[in-house]
């Protein structure tokens, strides 16, 4: 199976505001519109948690009756974030699927289901990786 992107200078000219943009840990099989302002984000409330390192601010919200509790994330610099659309879906697994950017974004917010974002979630870590491979791979100044 082949994922072709397709990337536009236009659609990259958008930054999409990072209150719409959300990772959230669940495949959620619907591709129309949906009415997230009311049944997701007019829930959603700020709360100051108690962390090993001290205090912090977390979102808390729910989505079908399950809890997420998530923070505003910054795209680790010199990078930046792509919105992609799927375009052509493939109908199993092995058929070629095409995407094409929609916006860019630099922030996010990123939802666990059953404890606090920190360092030792697997995505943070993933980000954590480009400053790694910046090291590893990037030219001597």
């Amino acid at each position: 199976m082949a994922v072709s992107v397709e990337v536009k200078t236009k659609s990259l000219e958008f930054v999409e505001d990072s209150s719409h943009i959300h990772y959230v840990p669940c495949l959620i099989e619907h591709d129309g519109e949906a009415t997230v302002n009311n049944y997701f984000k007019s829930f959603v409330k700020e709360e100051t948690v108690k962390t090993d390192e001290g205090e912090k601010n977390v979102l808390v919200g729910s989505l079908r009756g399950y809890p997420l509790i998530g923070e505003q994330m910054k795209v680790p610099e010199g990078y930046t974030g792509v919105l992609l659309r799927e375009t052509q879906p493939g109908q199993s697994i092995d058929e070629d699927r095409t995407k094409e950017a929609v916006c860019k974004f630099n922030s996010f917010t990123f939802w666990n289901w059953d404890r606090n974002p920190s360092r030792s979630d697997r995505y943070q870590q993933t980000m954590d990786w480009t400053a790694v491979a910046s090291v590893i791979h990037g030219e001597d100044n």
